[in-house]
């Protein structure tokens, strides 16, 4: 059975009786821990009761194909028998194949499946049963962001305006696990009942990686690739996820499009930067006053359309990230210095 996004909230707080195993797969890895711990919890109390709850590591299996299958089919001493798996898709396929052959009743299994896309095998395996279920778990939309960051704020009477929560979305969304400790940092910051302002928020969230990030879409704009090689290699040092650097990228050229138009109707570049909402970091203002030259507004769109390919890629991906990242990243550096 596939879940499809709308209807995970809904599976996730009630499984259908008749699926007994669980795989959770994309990049996101702080969503499959989240969404995973979310599911155990459902079927036991005490995940750290080695009587009814089983732990199976992707290097176990290597020599023992049928091990999930015979934790599955242990009997339990209280409850329901709970296998937690982590591996990654290739380790996982022979185990899984030989877990769903026949139903396994009085049990189940959350699978959480690293290094797996949509057109793996295993993924497919599990969308195309009866008594499995397959959840995607890729990096949070801007509006996924917004409504996260929304229902923690109102746990503590937190208020932000929309050019706040424009930043946070743009700011954060890399993992969804990190996305979370951010926000809750945030409403620490401001107190039960305060209010969080664009500059706060800004100061906040004005780390490094976010920084990196602004280098990479700075020397894509430039054409300049040597600038665009020190950049990654500094984002990838912050431990910036692929699909964070590329959102960031999208963030950029979609403002510096938006500020061609207003320059376009007669403000001065300096103004229009100024003007920005949410603002820029400072150290980007005189970048996107110099880009503003040669970066007009429907080319600007063109390249904010090609990153969302990228994007798409990334989740679809049969390379690794960062390699398809360089890869793609160094071909839009390219085309920008013609």
């Amino acid at each position: 059975m596939k879940i499809a996004p709308r209807q995970i909230a809904s599976f996730l707080a009630k499984p259908p009786d008749k699926i007994s195993a669980i795989l959770l797969h994309g990049s996101d890895s702080g969503l499959r821990s989240s969404r995973s711990q979310q599911l155990a919890a459902i079927y036991s109390d005490d995940l750290d009761d080695v009587f009814s709850v089983t732990r199976i590591s992707g290097a176990s299996l290597g020599g023992e194909p049928g091990k999930i299958a015979d934790a599955a089919a242990e009997i339990p001493m209280f409850g329901t028998r709970l296998v937690l798996v982590k591996a990654n898709g290739t380790e996982l396929l022979e185990a899984c194949k030989l877990l769903l052959a026949k139903p396994v009743h009085g049990a189940m299994v959350i699978i959480d499946a690293s290094d797996t896309t949509t057109k793996h095998a295993v993924v497919k395996l599990f969308e195309t049963s009866d008594i499995a279920a397959a959840i995607g778990c890729y990096p949070d939309s801007d509006g996924d962001i917004r409504q996260l960051a929304q229902t923690i704020f109102q746990q503590d009477n937190v208020s932000v305006d929309r050019d706040g929560l424009a930043l946070i979305s743009a700011r954060l969304g890399s993992d969804h696990n990190a996305t979370r400790a951010e926000l809750e940092k945030l409403v620490l910051l401001a107190g039960p009942g305060g209010t969080l302002t664009v500059e706060t928020i800004s100061a906040a969230l004005g780390d490094s990686a976010v920084l990196a990030v602004d280098d990479v879409a700075d020397a894509v704009a430039n054409g300049h690739v040597p600038a665009l090689s020190k950049a990654l290699r500094k984002a990838w040092l912050e431990e910036a996820n692929c699909v964070m650097i590329i959102r960031g990228c999208q963030t950029y050229f979609n403002q510096l499009g938006m500020l061609g138009y207003v320059v376009l109707a007669g403000q001065s570049p300096q103004t229009a930067v100024r003007g920005l909402r949410p603002p820029v970091h400072f150290k980007l203002q005189d970048a996107f006053i110099r880009h503003l030259k040669n970066w007009q507004p429907q080319r600007c769109m063109d390249m904010v359309n090609r990153l969302q390919d990228i994007e798409i890629n990334l989740k679809s991906k049969t390379i690794d990230d960062r390699t398809l990242t360089s890869q793609s990243l160094l071909g839009l550096c390219l085309r920008a210095q013609r």
